[in-house]
């Protein structure tokens, strides 16, 4: 038996709604996928200008945000006048500078508003200042960051970078002397050491208390819940068992 008129466009508008809806759903999807894919841009970016620190690009990269914070080792610089103490330090990068921390291992929480999120990553790399007998001189590091960010102005920024020292590695052993042709008539002094021009000593808003560096055992709070189960993880249990030596930069 045909479906009345009125049974039809009953049906139809239905459809639409079901359509629209779906079409709503996959915009958010897409929303999503696109924010993700901008907060990997800026996180990597961070590296890259870290590797020549690069202290105009770094700070260009936080939000204009009364709660701007960078945290380090040392404590957490508040602010995005914390935030130009710390990243400005240094001046004049030598040549021979680098400091390369790859950003890799995300794992990037949404808000659900569209505006704010989380990430957390494993940042690898090495420190070399300058050259010793010719030869590059490098500390091997590995570090965990916890971020946030806000979007403002369509713009994914950073609003809070927390830095763990996992651990950092330099080789003991002296490395050899470069063979050099004597002169009898020459003996001119070696080279100084040339070493990153830091303007500025340590001076975070807030000191931190304890040393969580490696080998102390701490894990940094994770900022998601267990993906499967959705429960806090024992992180929290596991610190509050730690001996936690005083932190070595706090002043005494």
């Amino acid at each position: 038996m045909d479906q009345s008129v009125e049974t039809r466009l009953l049906n139809l508008e239905a459809s639409v709604n079901a359509l629209q809806k779906q079409l709503e759903e996959k915009e958010l999807q897409i929303r999503d996928l696109q924010d993700i894919e901008a907060i990997k841009r800026l996180q990597c970016a961070y590296g890259y200008y870290l590797e020549h620190w690069m202290s105009d690009e770094i700070i260009d990269l936080f939000a204009d945000s009364p709660d701007v914070s960078a945290t380090f080792v040392e404590g957490t610089y508040l602010g995005m006048e914390g935030v130009r103490r710390y990243f400005s330090k240094m001046k004049i990068a030598p040549p021979e500078f680098l400091h390369m921390v790859m950003q890799v291992n995300p794992v990037i929480t949404l808000g659900g508003d569209g505006i704010n999120a989380k990430g957390r990553w494993y940042g690898y790399g090495t420190i070399s200042s300058s050259l010793v007998n010719n030869q590059i001189d490098p500390m091997y590091m590995c570090v965990i960051y916890e971020m946030e960010y806000l979007k403002q102005d369509g713009i994914w920024k950073i609003l809070k970078l927390a830095f763990q020292m996992h651990y950092a590695y330099q080789h003991p052993q002296k490395l050899p002397i470069q063979p050099q042709t004597p002169k009898a008539e020459e003996s001119a002094p070696a080279p100084a050491r040339q070493a990153p021009r830091f303007e500025a000593a340590l001076s975070p808003n807030i000191w931190a208390d304890y040393n969580t560096q490696y080998g102390s055992g701490y894990i940094y709070p994770f900022h998601f819940k267990h993906p499967v189960t959705g429960k806090e993880t024992s992180e929290a249990a596991y610190n509050a068992g730690l001996n936690l030596k005083p932190s070595p930069f706090k002043p005494v």
